[in-house]
């Protein structure tokens, strides 16, 4: 049976985040693990023949999106994954045990955290996790002490995870 377009979107778009989480993963570029989930998602559309049924969907588009990651580092210069393809391999057999962690309303209220920080605080989280800088090239860019960085990255975490588990029992009493 070869599944509808409007259900292998669907389907895609529900796993979205479990998708750029792994492919991240391999490319650890924000930008470039957009274009791959959207490329994924294209030549989802395009083979839907390939794709046996639902259950083979989420496989085929991890597949399908390291192939990609790869390809797109290749092309931007970037040849050395995140991760290594035989730490991919190994991997494997254990993302679909993994599938459900990704809770996407536990992600919703982290950016919505996210959106409530100062903008020095969101800076610094943006360097530190999105950007990868370490904890003491981020107190040279920032002209602190490592320490003084290490006591705010701490208070952030703090400040976040009250502000989700907050936003969550609020959604969960409503």
């Amino acid at each position: 049976m070869v599944l509808g377009h409007d259900i292998i979107a669907a389907s895609l778009m529900r796993r979205r985040t479990e998708l750029l989480a792994y492919i991240w993963a391999i490319v650890a570029d924000e930008h470039i693990a957009e274009d791959v989930m959207q490329e994924v998602c294209r030549l989802a559309i395009l083979k839907s023949d390939e794709i046996k049924d639902a259950d083979h969907l989420i496989p085929w588009a991890r597949t399908t999106a390291r192939f990609v990651a790869l390809n797109a580092l290749r092309k931007t210069q970037r040849a050395t994954p995140t991760l290594d393809a035989s730490l991919l391999d190994l991997l494997e057999p254990h993302w679909p045990r993994s599938q459900h962690v990704g809770d996407t309303d536990h992600v919703d209220a982290l950016r919505r955290c996210l959106g409530h920080l100062s903008p020095n605080a969101r800076r610094l989280v943006q360097l530190r996790y999105t950007d990868n800088i370490s904890g003491s090239e981020l107190a040279e860019i920032v002209g602190q002490k490592t320490r003084s960085v290490y006591t705010a990255l701490s208070r952030i975490h703090r400040t976040l995870g009250e502000c989700v588990r907050r936003l969550l029992s609020e959604e969960a009493a409503s």
